[in-house]
Protein backbone atom coordinates (compact mmCIF):
# COMPACT_ATOMS: atom_id res chain seq x y z
CA UNK A 1 0.00 0.00 0.00
CA UNK A 2 1.38 3.26 -0.97
CA UNK A 3 1.69 6.38 1.44
CA UNK A 4 -1.02 8.42 -0.07
CA UNK A 5 -3.84 5.72 0.50
CA UNK A 6 -2.17 5.43 4.28
CA UNK A 7 -2.74 8.83 4.28
CA UNK A 8 -6.65 8.69 3.04
CA UNK A 9 -7.18 5.92 5.72
CA UNK A 10 -6.22 7.84 8.72
CA UNK A 11 -8.32 11.04 7.35
CA UNK A 12 -11.27 8.80 7.24
CA UNK A 13 -10.75 7.32 10.54
CA UNK A 14 -10.19 10.88 12.43
CA UNK A 15 -13.95 11.79 10.69
CA UNK A 16 -15.70 9.10 11.91
CA UNK A 17 -14.13 9.34 15.90
CA UNK A 18 -15.03 12.92 15.46
CA UNK A 19 -18.87 12.25 14.43
CA UNK A 20 -18.96 9.90 17.40
CA UNK A 21 -17.70 12.05 20.09
CA UNK A 22 -20.21 14.62 18.65
CA UNK A 23 -22.93 12.26 18.82
CA UNK A 24 -22.01 10.92 22.37
CA UNK A 25 -22.32 15.07 23.52
CA UNK A 26 -25.70 15.41 21.80
CA UNK A 27 -27.02 12.45 23.95
CA UNK A 28 -25.57 13.48 27.31
CA UNK A 29 -26.99 17.15 26.71
CA UNK A 30 -30.72 15.44 25.82
CA UNK A 31 -30.81 13.59 29.20
CA UNK A 32 -29.81 16.27 30.88
CA UNK A 33 -32.65 18.32 29.48
CA UNK A 34 -35.09 15.38 30.30
CA UNK A 35 -33.83 15.08 33.64
CA UNK A 36 -34.50 18.63 34.55
CA UNK A 37 -37.66 18.55 33.31
CA UNK A 38 -38.44 15.59 35.18
CA UNK A 39 -37.82 17.48 38.04
CA UNK A 40 -39.76 20.34 37.65
CA UNK A 41 -43.01 18.35 36.96
CA UNK A 42 -42.33 16.88 40.31
CA UNK A 43 -41.83 19.32 42.34
CA UNK A 44 -45.05 21.21 40.47
CA UNK A 45 -46.82 18.26 41.06
CA UNK A 46 -45.68 17.56 44.48
CA UNK A 47 -46.66 21.49 45.41
CA UNK A 48 -50.07 20.89 43.67
CA UNK A 49 -50.71 18.23 46.20
CA UNK A 50 -50.04 20.07 48.88
CA UNK A 51 -51.76 22.35 48.11
CA UNK A 52 -54.97 20.40 47.42
CA UNK A 53 -54.66 18.54 50.27
CA UNK A 54 -54.73 22.00 52.51
CA UNK A 55 -57.33 23.39 51.03
CA UNK A 56 -59.53 19.80 51.41
CA UNK A 57 -58.27 20.17 55.65
CA UNK A 58 -59.70 23.38 55.59
CA UNK A 59 -62.88 22.66 53.74
CA UNK A 60 -63.56 19.96 56.47
CA UNK A 61 -62.84 21.92 59.32
CA UNK A 62 -65.33 24.27 57.93
CA UNK A 63 -67.89 22.13 57.59
CA UNK A 64 -67.28 20.45 60.86
CA UNK A 65 -67.71 24.13 62.26
CA UNK A 66 -70.78 24.22 60.63
CA UNK A 67 -72.66 20.47 61.77
CA UNK A 68 -70.64 20.82 65.07
CA UNK A 69 -72.94 22.26 68.17
CA UNK A 70 -71.06 24.93 69.84
CA UNK A 71 -70.56 24.03 73.52
CA UNK A 72 -70.56 27.84 74.49
CA UNK A 73 -73.77 28.16 73.43
CA UNK A 74 -75.31 26.16 76.13
CA UNK A 75 -73.47 28.08 79.32
CA UNK A 76 -75.14 30.26 81.49
CA UNK A 77 -72.78 32.62 82.16
CA UNK A 78 -72.19 35.52 79.53
CA UNK A 79 -67.95 35.31 81.44
CA UNK A 80 -67.63 31.36 81.15
CA UNK A 81 -68.96 32.20 77.46
CA UNK A 82 -66.40 34.53 76.34
CA UNK A 83 -63.54 32.80 78.32
CA UNK A 84 -64.40 29.39 76.50
CA UNK A 85 -64.82 30.83 72.55
CA UNK A 86 -61.80 32.36 73.25
CA UNK A 87 -59.84 29.15 73.85
CA UNK A 88 -61.64 27.63 70.98
CA UNK A 89 -60.23 30.11 69.04
CA UNK A 90 -56.56 29.93 70.07
CA UNK A 91 -57.17 25.89 70.12
CA UNK A 92 -58.04 26.34 66.60
CA UNK A 93 -54.95 28.26 65.59
CA UNK A 94 -52.52 26.02 67.80
CA UNK A 95 -54.01 23.20 65.55
CA UNK A 96 -53.05 24.79 62.24
CA UNK A 97 -49.75 25.74 63.38
CA UNK A 98 -49.21 22.43 64.25
CA UNK A 99 -49.79 21.43 61.05
CA UNK A 100 -47.54 23.64 59.22
CA UNK A 101 -44.73 22.48 61.94
CA UNK A 102 -42.38 19.32 61.41
CA UNK A 103 -40.07 20.15 64.61
CA UNK A 104 -40.75 16.81 67.07
CA UNK A 105 -40.08 19.47 69.84
CA UNK A 106 -42.52 22.36 69.18
CA UNK A 107 -45.24 19.91 68.04
CA UNK A 108 -45.06 18.32 71.89
CA UNK A 109 -44.93 21.85 73.26
CA UNK A 110 -48.14 22.49 71.12
CA UNK A 111 -49.78 19.63 72.43
CA UNK A 112 -49.08 20.44 75.92
CA UNK A 113 -50.64 23.98 75.58
CA UNK A 114 -53.41 22.82 73.45
CA UNK A 115 -54.17 19.66 76.77
CA UNK A 116 -54.06 22.76 78.85
CA UNK A 117 -56.58 24.73 76.64
CA UNK A 118 -59.06 21.44 76.67
CA UNK A 119 -58.32 20.52 80.91
CA UNK A 120 -59.69 24.58 80.85
CA UNK A 121 -62.47 24.69 78.93
CA UNK A 122 -63.54 21.53 80.85
CA UNK A 123 -63.42 23.20 84.45
CA UNK A 124 -65.57 26.35 82.55
CA UNK A 125 -68.48 23.63 82.05
CA UNK A 126 -68.00 21.93 85.60
CA UNK A 127 -68.34 25.87 87.04
CA UNK A 128 -71.07 27.31 84.30
CA UNK A 129 -73.30 23.83 85.33
CA UNK A 130 -72.49 23.53 89.17
CA UNK A 131 -74.86 25.66 91.67
CA UNK A 132 -71.48 25.82 93.54
CA UNK A 133 -69.81 27.76 90.60
CA UNK A 134 -65.75 27.27 91.25
CA UNK A 135 -66.12 25.68 94.57
CA UNK A 136 -66.84 22.79 92.80
CA UNK A 137 -63.85 23.37 90.35
CA UNK A 138 -61.44 24.11 93.80
CA UNK A 139 -62.96 20.53 95.19
CA UNK A 140 -62.53 18.61 91.85
CA UNK A 141 -58.89 19.78 91.20
CA UNK A 142 -57.95 19.48 94.93
CA UNK A 143 -59.29 15.59 95.02
CA UNK A 144 -58.01 14.98 91.35
CA UNK A 145 -55.29 13.29 92.55
CA UNK A 146 -56.23 11.19 95.00
CA UNK A 147 -59.73 10.13 93.87
CA UNK A 148 -59.09 6.87 91.70
CA UNK A 149 -63.56 7.04 90.96
CA UNK A 150 -64.39 7.74 87.33
CA UNK A 151 -64.63 11.71 86.35
CA UNK A 152 -68.56 11.59 86.67
CA UNK A 153 -68.41 10.33 90.47
CA UNK A 154 -65.31 12.74 91.12
CA UNK A 155 -67.49 15.73 89.63
CA UNK A 156 -70.33 14.73 91.93
CA UNK A 157 -68.69 13.98 94.89
CA UNK A 158 -66.81 17.90 94.55
CA UNK A 159 -69.91 19.60 94.38
CA UNK A 160 -71.49 18.14 97.22
CA UNK A 161 -68.68 19.53 99.22
CA UNK A 162 -68.78 22.63 96.87
CA UNK A 163 -72.62 23.18 97.82
CA UNK A 164 -71.06 22.64 101.44
CA UNK A 165 -68.56 24.63 101.65
CA UNK A 166 -71.12 27.78 100.02
CA UNK A 167 -73.40 26.93 102.76
CA UNK A 168 -71.12 27.31 105.89
CA UNK A 169 -69.91 30.48 103.92
CA UNK A 170 -73.27 32.32 103.92
CA UNK A 171 -73.93 30.92 107.58
CA UNK A 172 -70.97 32.59 108.98
CA UNK A 173 -71.99 35.86 107.40
CA UNK A 174 -72.60 38.46 110.04
CA UNK A 175 -75.90 40.34 110.03
CA UNK A 176 -76.16 43.86 109.49
CA UNK A 177 -76.83 45.86 112.46
CA UNK A 178 -81.02 46.46 112.78
CA UNK A 179 -82.29 49.61 114.66
CA UNK A 180 -85.53 49.32 116.67
CA UNK A 181 -87.78 52.34 115.50
CA UNK A 182 -88.75 54.23 119.07
CA UNK A 183 -92.54 53.47 120.16
CA UNK A 184 -95.42 56.82 119.71
CA UNK A 185 -95.31 58.30 123.32
CA UNK A 186 -97.87 57.45 125.37
CA UNK A 187 -98.36 54.66 122.93
CA UNK A 188 -99.42 51.05 123.99
CA UNK A 189 -95.63 49.64 122.50
CA UNK A 190 -93.84 52.13 124.82
CA UNK A 191 -95.46 52.04 128.06
CA UNK A 192 -94.60 48.05 127.60
CA UNK A 193 -91.31 48.95 126.94
CA UNK A 194 -90.85 51.25 129.96
CA UNK A 195 -92.48 48.51 132.16
CA UNK A 196 -89.46 45.70 130.75
CA UNK A 197 -88.40 43.53 133.11
CA UNK A 198 -91.03 43.94 136.00
CA UNK A 199 -89.28 47.59 136.81
CA UNK A 200 -91.94 49.14 139.17
CA UNK A 201 -92.41 52.00 137.58
CA UNK A 202 -91.19 53.26 133.92
CA UNK A 203 -87.78 53.29 133.25
CA UNK A 204 -88.10 57.00 131.37
CA UNK A 205 -90.28 58.33 134.25
CA UNK A 206 -90.28 61.76 132.82
CA UNK A 207 -93.33 60.53 130.53
CA UNK A 208 -96.68 60.83 131.83
CA UNK A 209 -98.26 57.34 131.23
CA UNK A 210 -102.11 57.29 130.30
CA UNK A 211 -104.18 54.27 131.33
CA UNK A 212 -104.58 51.60 128.95
CA UNK A 213 -107.53 48.98 128.48
CA UNK A 214 -109.70 50.92 131.57
CA UNK A 215 -106.26 49.59 133.73
CA UNK A 216 -105.67 50.76 137.03
CA UNK A 217 -104.62 54.63 137.68
CA UNK A 218 -101.00 54.93 138.91
CA UNK A 219 -99.90 57.51 141.17
CA UNK A 220 -96.89 60.09 140.39
CA UNK A 221 -93.84 59.62 141.04
CA UNK A 222 -91.02 61.49 142.67
CA UNK A 223 -88.82 61.65 139.42
CA UNK A 224 -92.29 62.27 137.26
CA UNK A 225 -92.19 65.70 135.42
CA UNK A 226 -95.14 68.26 135.03
CA UNK A 227 -95.43 69.41 131.37
CA UNK A 228 -96.99 72.76 132.70
CA UNK A 229 -94.89 74.66 135.31
CA UNK A 230 -91.98 71.48 134.18
CA UNK A 231 -91.44 70.66 138.24
CA UNK A 232 -91.26 66.97 139.40
CA UNK A 233 -93.52 65.19 141.45
CA UNK A 234 -96.56 65.88 140.20
CA UNK A 235 -98.46 65.83 136.43
CA UNK A 236 -100.05 68.31 134.88
CA UNK A 237 -103.42 67.23 135.37
CA UNK A 238 -102.38 67.59 139.43
CA UNK A 239 -100.31 70.72 139.01
CA UNK A 240 -100.37 73.81 141.44
CA UNK A 241 -100.48 75.92 139.21
CA UNK A 242 -103.91 74.70 138.21
CA UNK A 243 -105.09 75.68 141.83
CA UNK A 244 -103.92 79.04 141.73
CA UNK A 245 -105.61 79.72 138.37
CA UNK A 246 -108.54 78.74 139.73
CA UNK A 247 -108.79 80.53 143.13
CA UNK A 248 -107.39 83.70 141.52
CA UNK A 249 -110.76 83.18 138.97
CA UNK A 250 -113.06 82.76 141.43
CA UNK A 251 -111.31 85.52 143.74
CA UNK A 252 -112.24 87.65 140.79
CA UNK A 253 -116.26 86.19 140.00
CA UNK A 254 -116.87 87.00 143.78
CA UNK A 255 -115.17 90.70 143.94
CA UNK A 256 -117.16 91.20 140.87
CA UNK A 257 -120.50 90.36 142.43
CA UNK A 258 -119.89 92.72 145.58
Amino acid sequence: MSDHEDTLLLDDSSKSGGKTQGLSSNNSDFADAISLFRSVLDNQFSNLAQKLLTDQQANVKTLSKKFKENPASKLKGEGNKIQYSFNEEILEDLENLEGQIFNPSLSALIREIKEKLRKRNKLIRIADGSPAGWKTVSEYEHNDVADDSDDDKRIRNAESRGLRAAKRGRGGRPQPYQRTVPAAAGSAAQLSQNYSFGAPYPLHSSMQPFPVGGGSHRTPQPTDLCFKCYQTGHWKSRCPLNFNSQQSGSSGHSAGQK
